[in-house]
């Protein structure tokens, strides 16, 4: 199953040649570049612009109709590298280092002595003029191995080095980095600041003596990842990043987003559209969860993204008509409780069939203590997440945020958990994970529609879980052949639903094969 972001369009072979006016698309060579220009490129190419706004700033507008699953945007990183903390890793191809087996301690670099995959990471591109700095400087890094590893704070000097030093290396790059946003004013006095301004800047200024940053250059470069940098996650390759690409930085957040992104194995971020678009709309992602209320995605922004969203959902305090942020009243019993101003984080919530009000920081505080209840759930008990759901039945109702998040993981448990393993699955609880699968779909129409991941694999889910229930229905003689054959095919639709979805990304394209061939083969077996 070819992976249609990184092959040439006209004959399918992986490819590198990009488009060089919208950068979107890859070509094995000039001559395919043309006949897709004439073909239908000419008409597609680039199909946005950067506008202002004074909420948003800047951001990206469709500048003509975007269908459903069109590639936006195709951009490559400014700059990358560790997260602020990180489990060892090396600084050449950036893999999560393996505990050494038979030697006493990672391979470190031979000139700033930190941990590497091998002498070969040495001469990476990426690690070449840190190190320089380094060995001139003497530094020594204390990161050694263990048996247990453990998340180390050192690597958070690691990518604002990287981007001080495009300074003198990429002048260009340097001043679209710090033309971005930064936020500083809004980050400098909290807790994590208060290190960086510590351990970060001492080590640019007095370790390493680079006089030419002063301290809020410094931690301006660190403000300017925080705000817009995207973290990688490629399990596959064991790389778990961060990198920053300015374009993309500028498409603004929404918490009913119209795009997803992945990122293909040169590091290069894809957005593409999960709904239609219509030319002068607001291209726009997610910066949050969307099974999170408002008031935890709130804060979740102003903390991770510092500011506040005003979208559509944000502003209606029955979350689009789910109430994903109420709770039922406990006066009334039949009402439920929601913000009297969403705008307002103070404002006292009330019930919408009864007097009754709440202040805001009692929901506060009761959301507080439920998500902490649910992090201590064993996350290898579906019974617990179960009996979570009974508890709170007359306090959250079945669409609350809580309740979601646990209906989500319960779906994740019931098959892939020791004695619940799919073969395992009595009928009951064979019929709970289709269930919640189809609630959750519901929900994912609303929060997070069209092609978005979140959709894809829930029908993952569902298709494989049917096609188990169908299997077992005619083994025990409760469904013809016929019907069989009739429930497998629908198994089979939602199967084709999730690869469309789900095929853009590449750590799962063998996987999804697999599924289609092996449902297949049930299929035919049945016939």
């Amino acid at each position: 199953m070819a992976n249609n972001l990184t092959n040439c369009p006209v004959c399918g072979v992986k490819a590198s040649l990009k488009c060089g006016g919208c950068k979107n698309v890859v070509y094995c060579g000039k001559e395919h570049q043309k006949i897709h220009w004439k073909k239908e490129h000419k008409n597609n190419c680039k199909c946005f612009e950067i506008s202002s706004d004074p909420v948003l700033g800047r951001y990206l507008r469709a500048t003509k109709d975007i269908k459903q699953g069109d590639v936006i945007l195709r951009e490559s990183p400014l700059i990358y590298g560790p997260k602020i903390t990180s489990y060892p890793m090396c600084l050449g191809c950036h893999k999560i280092l393996p505990i050494p087996l038979n030697l006493n301690d990672f391979y470190k670099c031979s000139k700033c002595t930190w941990p590497l995959c091998g002498p070969q990471c040495e001469k990476s591109p990426q690690h070449i003029e840190e190190c320089k700095v380094m060995h001139e400087k003497k530094f020594i890094s204390t990161i050694t191995a263990s048996k247990t590893p453990k998340k180390e704070s050192a690597y958070c000097t690691i990518l604002p080095l990287r981007c001080i030093m495009m300074k003198k290396l990429n002048p260009n790059g340097y001043k679209q980095f710090t033309s971005l946003q930064d936020h500083l004013e809004e980050r400098i006095n909290t807790p994590l600041y208060k290190i960086l301004k510590s351990n970060l800047v001492t080590f640019v200024k007095t370790i390493l003596n680079l006089q030419d940053s002063d301290e809020n250059e410094i931690l301006k470069t660190a403000a300017i990842l925080d705000t817009n940098s995207f973290e990688i996650r490629q399990p596959k390759n064991n790389i778990k990043i961060r990198a920053l690409y300015p374009s993309s930085a500028m498409i603004s957040h929404d918490c009913v987003p119209n795009t997803k992104h992945i990122f293909d194995d040169d590091l290069n971020i894809i957005f593409l559209a999960t709904v239609d678009i219509p030319k002068g709309g607001t291209i726009c992602t997610s910066y949050t969860q969307p099974l999170k209320s408002t008031l935890l995605r709130q804060e979740h922004l102003r903390q991770a993204k510092c500011f506040d969203c005003t979208c559509k959902r944000c502003m209606d305090p029955t979350e689009l008509g789910t109430y994903c942020g109420a709770i039922l009243c406990s006066k009334c019993k039949v009402g439920k409780i929601i913000s009297t101003n969403t705008s307002d984080k103070n404002a006292p919530w009330k019930c919408e069939l009864c007097p009754h009000q709440i202040p805001a920081k009692q929901i506060a505080w009761g959301n507080t203590a439920i998500q902490k209840e649910i992090e201590n759930l064993d996350k290898k008990s579906p019974k617990d997440f179960e009996e979570f759901i009974v508890k709170y039945q007359d306090t959250l109702h079945e669409k609350n945020t809580h309740i979601l998040q646990i209906k989500y993981a319960l779906t994740q448990l019931y098959g892939n958990v020791e004695k619940f393993l799919l073969h395992e699955l009595n009928s009951a609880a064979v019929k709970r994970k289709i269930d919640l699968c189809m609630e959750l779909l519901d929900i994912a129409d609303i929060f997070d529609p069209g092609l978005s991941n979140f959709r894809g694999l829930l029908l993952l889910d569902l298709q494989e879980i049917m096609a188990l229930q169908t299997k077992n229905e005619f083994n025990e003689g409760l469904i013809t052949k016929e019907d069989t054959q009739e429930k497998l095919m629908e198994s089979m639709a939602l199967l084709q639903e999730a690869v469309n979805i789900l095929k853009v990304q590449p750590e799962l394209v063998d996987m999804l094969q697999n599924k289609v061939e092996n449902l297949s083969k049930s299929i035919e077996m049945n016939e």
